[in-house]
């Protein structure tokens, strides 16, 4: 090879080593930053596995993290309430109606207004009132919950909804 393009191809790789490297060292701090959140927010399993999962994650700070995990509690509370809509249509039965009208109104409160308002307060950095509002919807959960005395067809739904607002809560009180 001659000798003049030995520097240039040599300068290159070192080059291109460096930015690969760069790249390695951001990502380590934006999955070690997932990894201390998870393991203050109550539910590190569910935190890590949810969060790693989502790509907006991997250059998020703290305050996306927090944002990003609401976004999926919204996302799960409506699949949930569309999963009860659909059951409580073949409902007869007037205590079970009863049941699934208060499952209803509890999962319509948490994704027509609570949990838009998390994210408002969020952004406005009123971490309290966001805090407050996501850990509201865990509270609706139960109280849908509460109303039957045996596993439901969206039980395993509502402990997800449950769970996750708990954690999002946990990351948001992190938040100050």
């Amino acid at each position: 090879m001659p000798q003049n393009l030995k520097a240039p191809l040599l300068f290159s790789l070192i080059l291109g080593f460096l930015a690969t490297q760069a790249i390695s060292i951001s990502n380590k701090k934006t999955m070690d930053l997932i990894e201390q959140t998870c393991r203050q927010s109550g539910f590190f399993a569910l935190c890590n596995s949810t969060l790693r999962s989502d790509p907006r994650s991997s250059n998020a700070n703290l305050e996306g993290l927090a944002k990003i995990s609401v976004e999926i509690v919204i996302d799960k509370a409506n699949a949930t309430l569309n999963f009860i809509v659909d059951l409580f249509k073949n409902v007869s039965d007037p205590v079970l109606y009863r049941s699934y009208g208060t499952c209803i109104d509890s999962y319509g409160a948490s994704v027509q207004r609570l949990l838009p308002e998390a994210i408002a307060a969020l952004g406005s950095k009123d971490y309290a009132t966001s805090r407050h509002d996501v850990a509201t919807v865990a509270t609706n959960v139960n109280a849908c919950d509460e109303q039957f005395p045996e596993k439901t067809p969206f039980s395993d739904r509502n402990r997800l909804v449950h769970d996750l607002s708990l954690m999002s809560a946990g990351i948001i009180e992190l938040l100050g």
